[in-house]
């Protein structure tokens, strides 16, 4: 099956319009959330997206689309490789620095024997390390080993302060060439969608875009008496159905964020007005949900709802989130009720 007759099944296949901004969604998601490796190599890698997104403002023959995705993958593939390369040689650098931090803690001399055992030992364990989780493990290690050196020496007295401030500085050199561990997805607990974080760089990558953008605010209506009154799970309970019911009501390439407290926020895609737009996301947004929970010996019928607004997207982009930020503050007091 071809890409075309994939994402147009009984439409019309002569309007690429749809694959365009989806085609456009798909090189957003590249830049946003390719991994940075060196840092140069990253905005090479940037600009060569931005390069094959810029030719989409131009109306393009649907064979010249599927061009713009096979140069996204192969750019994609080229630089994924490249910080691979990248990774492994920080791994092999990572391991000639604790080597020498054997190498100069043996040459001390005076120091435990059993210390510089263990740091052969983590020597050894690095070149075997392949998880995150291990090389936090080792690099624990390799602290309490250095901090036990340490006293060690203070406690002898001996000619070893100097190679011990070497030892430190070593050391501090292999934090910065390790740099620091990337931290985990900006993900929701209770309804598994990207958090603010990702939110707020789809918003910036949306004012930037040539292609209509909308924003859809919704404020899950109660949450904070429905929290007071039968505990949190049973509120992370009613987000989840809310967040399911507005995922499964948006169209396939609009973007929903868990945004702060009860609220969601939707990244649209439309080139109607924002009337229209109003109109639509109205038919599912005012829908009145109910959601029947166990509370103690009873069961409790929940209703569920949702106070939202729609925003277009336009610069600045500082202007837009206070926006969005004024709105949902005022749902508060309409929250606590």
């Amino acid at each position: 099956m071809s890409l075309k007759s994939y994402f147009f099944r009984g439409g019309d296949k002569d309007d690429n319009s749809e694959f365009r901004r989806i085609v456009d969604l798909f090189l957003q998601g590249i830049a946003l959330h390719a991994v940075e490796g060196d840092h140069s190599d990253y905005q090479r890698f940037r600009a060569d997206i931005d390069a094959l997104a810029a030719k989409l403002a131009s109306e393009l023959p649907m064979v010249e689309l599927y061009v713009i995705v096979g140069g996204a993958l192969r750019t994609l593939e080229d630089y994924n490789r490249r910080t691979s390369q990248f990774v492994e040689t920080q791994g092999a650098e990572m391991q000639k620095i604790v080597s020498m931090l054997t190498q100069t803690v043996i040459t001390i001399g005076a120091s435990s024997k059993a210390s510089a055992n263990i740091l052969q030992d983590i020597e050894k364990s690095i070149e075997r390390a392949g998880q995150v989780q291990d090389i936090q493990d080792l690099k624990g290690r390799l602290g309490e080993s250095l901090e036990a050196i340490r006293e060690e020496a203070r406690r002898q007295k001996q000619d070893g302060q100097s190679a011990l401030q070497i030892l430190q500085l070593e050391l501090d050199g292999s934090r910065q060439s390790v740099g620091p561990i990337a931290l985990a997805p900006d993900v929701d607990a209770a309804t598994g969608l990207p958090g603010k974080v990702e939110a707020g760089k789809m918003i910036r990558a949306a004012t930037d875009s040539p292609d209509g953008k909308y924003l859809l605010i919704a404020v899950i209506s109660r949450v904070q008496a429905v929290n007071a009154r039968f505990g949190y799970a049973v509120g992370d309970r009613v987000l989840a159905l809310a967040a399911e019911h507005f995922r499964n009501s948006l169209a396939a390439s609009d973007l929903l964020y868990r945004w702060q407290g009860p609220a969601f926020l939707a990244v649209l895609s439309r080139r109607e007005c924002i009337d229209h737009v109003r109109s639509e996301i109205g038919r599912f947004a005012d829908a009145k949900l109910e959601k029947t929970v166990d509370v103690g010996n009873r069961r409790v019928l929940i209703p569920i709802s949702a106070v939202w607004s729609i925003f277009q997207v336009a610069p600045p982009l500082d202007d837009l989130i206070r926006q969005v930020e004024a709105f949902t503050a005022a749902q508060a007091p309409q929250d606590s009720n």
